[in-house]
């Protein structure tokens, strides 16, 4: 029997950003990720999600390394978008799970989020692929969803 999740990976020195009542309207997240792109920053984790009233939040996770050079490339850009707040997070870290079946196999996400919560780890932010899980969590509380999640599933 093949396993569920096939491999496990995690960074602890990660920070998250988020935009707050930013526009929602096609084109803002391209112009935004973009506009960090030609400054050589390199986006680690994205997630958004709209708070109606045309306005949504975008949350993304870069190296805690690279923070200045976020900020000071939000500084500029910020105010076009009607962005309310900025707010950021120096202390996480991102766990990525892997498997070919993780998409089509029910209840798993559940599952991975129930050992979590057993452990009182909080998760933060949380993107899916077809073969990936990754999720956003305290960095002080890495290795202990590392290791719950790997005693759950073998890995």
């Amino acid at each position: 029997m093949e396993k569920i999740i096939e491999g496990i990976d995690y960074k602890t020195k990660l920070a998250k950003i988020t935009m707050h009542g930013v526009i929602d309207r096609p084109g803002v997240a391209a112009e935004v990720f973009s506009a960090l792109g030609q400054h050589g920053l390199n986006i680690e984790f994205i997630s958004t999600s709209s708070v109606g009233r045309g306005r949504a939040e975008i949350m993304f996770a870069v190296l805690a390394s690279e923070i200045d050079n976020v900020i000071r490339v939000l500084d500029l850009v910020k105010d076009k978008f009607g962005t309310r707040d900025i707010t950021i997070d120096r202390d996480c870290a991102l766990i990525t799970l892997y498997g070919s079946l993780l998409a089509t196999t029910p209840g798993i996400a559940g599952k991975i989020f129930s050992r979590l919560a057993e452990h009182k780890i909080n998760i933060e932010m949380i993107n899916a692929s077809l073969s990936g899980l990754s999720i956003v969590v305290k960095k002080e509380n890495i290795m202990e969803a590392v290791g719950a999640i790997r005693a759950e599933f073998g890995v």
